[in-house]
């Protein structure tokens, strides 16, 4: 099922979610045209969520926060008793410092950091002469703490080279339906092959164009998702049904 609703319309209404694999939009984007090379960028930063269009990725910080605060406690109440979230985020600047994920997402008492997977992109947009380039991202590995947690099923899901805390992964170079920033393919397989049995019931509750939703299916399980944008939210819709 994908609905083109808000994350958490999508995550109140569920119950009983095996997997919770997303990754929200980073607040790192721009109101401002600019010009960065030979590039030019329309309203929005290309290197915001969803690039030019549609989101105003650029909101005053603790409103971002306390949204994705609010984001992950319902994550929390759609997980089953042993569900888990992967939540992929990265640290970002801002004002002359750095902003790490654990700032909100240790807040969220409903949830217990369980593992952190360093995700090694391999390279970056964001360049500064005056600091080392940001090339990875992290994959927040939480259940319920009320929960369990299922190491069962990591055990022979992923090859040697993934079965450490540093994964190399490219970025995905196909843009569907002109997405600024979709998942790769592999990492997303990673996940729900590390995560779930055939059967379960996946979740991403920041869709994009639907890889999280296209991994699910190829490895048998039921998926639900939410995207806010209509245009992407029928590319996720297209993508998954041909998986399937």
């Amino acid at each position: 099922m994908i609905s083109n609703m808000d994350a958490i319309s999508l995550l109140r209404g569920l119950s009983g979610v095996d997997l919770i694999f997303t990754s929200p939009p980073y607040n790192i984007g721009s109101k401002s045209p600019r010009m960065d090379g030979q590039r030019k960028h329309g309203k929005f930063d290309a290197k915001s969520y969803q690039g030019i269009v549609g989101y105003e990725d650029n909101l005053e910080e603790g409103i971002y926060q306390r949204r994705q605060v609010e984001v992950l406690r319902a994550m929390a109440g759609a997980l089953s008793d042993d569900g888990v979230v992967v939540y992929n985020h990265k640290p970002r600047r801002r004002d002359g410092a750095m902003i790490h994920p654990m700032t909100w997402v240790g807040k969220v008492r409903e949830l217990t950091l369980m593992e952190e997977i360093i995700w090694d992109r391999g390279s970056t947009h964001n360049h500064s002469k005056g600091l080392f380039w940001p090339t990875t991202e992290r994959l927040y590995v939480l259940r319920r703490t009320d929960g369990r947690y299922r190491l069962d099923h990591k055990s022979n899901s992923l090859g040697n080279s993934f079965k450490k805390d540093l994964w190399r992964i490219p970025l995905s170079n196909k843009p569907h339906g002109g997405h600024a920033c979709p998942y790769s393919e592999l990492l997303a397989e990673n996940v729900v092959r590390a995560f779930t049995k055939p059967g379960d019931l996946v979740c991403d509750p920041y869709l994009g164009s639907g890889t999280t939703g296209v991994a699910a299916r190829r490895n048998g399980c039921r998926f639900v998702g939410a995207e806010i944008d209509s245009h992407f939210c029928n590319v996720a819709e297209q993508r998954i049904r041909e998986a399937a």
